[in-house]
């Protein structure tokens, strides 16, 4: 029997799927778009079981009604989801609100100063290696206990995206330790467990999943989510992840030095490190398996910012428009543009941050804007990466990934601004292949995460030219400056 494993991605604008067989070889995939909510301007939330548990459904149907071979060679299902998030359910596992996602999600800055007040930005930063920000799902947590005291009531978990699925394959309420550092402060980077000294003023510690490794088995199939499913009752469910952590063992990451670049609705980075490092600009983590350590941080808008630009100016496709920056010149015509269209995350940590398209003229073309949106975002990877560095991590190897990554203008801009090359892997699937590898691992088919070589190969690898350098260098002196010189304005 030719042995297969099933991945399930649940994104931010679509979830996708793949069974993929033990050499690598996808034998099917699948997606399906879907939209989140935003009530108020800053909130941004999803329906756990029309959006996730639906998708969920949707995208097994269609690809056992692709399979080519018996259901039963289905050896194992691992997923991921958007992430960090919050969704509180009831004593039945019953959501009872939409789920709030991740750092694009600004509700909570109110109660991120309530926790540093009480228990000190020190303090929080000693055990858990990061300073709270909108990622964080403490202050999210404790914004529900304050301002939905009927939902809090009837609280009796708190689950992410991910952890929601799993219970409703299995029955079981668990979280990654990789996706346990977004519940900063009560989160215990160092011991990788929960510290019952810190949950009190925010949740009960009762109300907290149970914390296994991402490879690791989290149960097996119910009946009733075999029947709901058509899954084999009994399959392995792993544990799974959030999204991003997913896409870098997609993308390939495996040695110390390897850095998954994702360009998607944002953007997000993983570089692999040989030992946990916390430091204030960024997110130190453990990884997916015991003895694996990454810092992490990533822009809040990258795709959904030139989903903007595109909703906002129709009458153009994406190709057009690329079309346009290519006739552009490297520098855009002299405007500068910052990308902070929902706040900004890494290294600047600031959700009130704004986007800022400067220095227009009466010359300036639709090209020119479009082209400054794409400067903007490798102005902003570069100032990740310099601050990595200056923090003592460098990346050894670029690995891009994400629909945005698509772009090869896209993509060489960024090179050209950061100085770095970007390899490209062979398949583009990304977080849903990932999961489908972890499927393998936990389901004791393949040995460990750091196997991924097995399966990606690169296609291709990008590197910079230097004939643009003097003119990148001084548009990214003028992007730093202009972020400095317009915040005051923002109150």
């Amino acid at each position: 029997m030719n042995e297969c494993f099933l991945g399930v991605d649940i994104g931010t604008g679509s979830s996708k799927a793949a069974i993929v067989d033990i050499k690598g070889h996808v034998l099917c995939q699948a997606s399906v778009p879907h939209k989140m909510s935003t009530p108020r301007p800053g909130w941004y939330e999803q329906d756990a079981d029309n959006i996730w548990w639906g998708d969920l459904l949707l995208l097994c149907r269609k690809l056992l009604g692709d399979l080519r071979q018996p259901k039963e060679s289905i050896k194992g299902l691992a997923l991921s989801t958007i992430g960090p998030c919050v969704l509180p359910v009831d004593k039945a596992g019953n959501p009872l609100r939409p789920g709030i996602l991740y750092g694009i999600d600004t509700r909570a800055e109110t109660e991120i100063r309530e926790i540093e007040e009480q228990l000190g930005k020190d303090v929080i930063f000693a055990k858990t290696g990061q300073d709270l920000s909108t990622q964080s799902c403490c202050p999210k947590i404790r914004w529900i206990r304050k301002n939905e005291p009927e939902v809090w009531k009837k609280t009796a978990k708190i689950l992410t995206a991910t952890g929601y699925l799993v219970y409703r394959l299995t029955g079981r309420f668990t979280l990654d330790i990789y996706t346990a550092i977004g519940f900063a402060p009560i989160f215990d980077l160092t011991e990788k467990n929960w510290d019952p000294s810190l949950t009190g003023s925010i949740m009960e510690i009762d109300q907290l999943p149970e914390l296994l490794w991402s490879s690791q088995i989290a149960g097996e199939l119910t009946q009733q989510a075999a029947e709901l499913t058509g899954l084999p009752p009994g399959l392995p469910v792993i544990t799974g992840t959030t999204d991003a952590a997913a896409e870098a063992l997609g993308a390939g990451v495996e040695h110390t030095g390897d850095m998954m670049m994702m360009y998607g609705s944002s953007n997000f980075f993983i570089l692999k490190t040989e030992s946990l490092r916390p430091v204030r600009s960024f997110w130190a983590s453990n990884f997916l398996a015991p003895g694996s350590y990454v810092l992490t941080g990533g822009m809040s808008t990258v795709g959904s910012m030139f989903k903007w630009f595109g909703e906002t100016f129709p009458g153009r496709s994406v190709a057009e428009w690329e079309n346009l920056a290519r006739q552009s010149s490297p520098g855009a015509g002299g405007i500068t543009s910052l990308p902070y269209f929902a706040g900004e995350r890494t290294p600047l940590h600031d959700p009130n941050a704004k986007g800022v398209i400067f220095g227009m003229s009466l010359s300036s073309t639709p090209g020119d804007l479009y082209r400054s949106l794409q400067e903007a975002v490798g102005y902003g990877i570069r100032h990740n990466i310099e601050e990595l560095e200056k923090a003592g991590a460098r990346a050894a190897r670029i690995l891009a990934i994400g629909g945005a990554s698509e772009s090869r203008h896209l993509m060489q801009i960024v090179t050209d601004i950061t100085g770095c090359s970007q390899n490209l892997p062979q398949q583009k699937l990304g977080a849903c292949y990932g999961d489908a590898f972890l499927a393998a691992v936990g389901s004791n088919y393949l040995h460990s995460t750091a196997d991924i070589g097995r399966w990606v190969c690169m296609e291709d690898e990008i590197k910079p030219s230097t004939a643009n350098q003097e003119i990148y260098d001084k548009g990214y002196e003028r992007f730093r400056k202009l972020y400095k010189s317009t915040r005051h304005l923002l109150g």
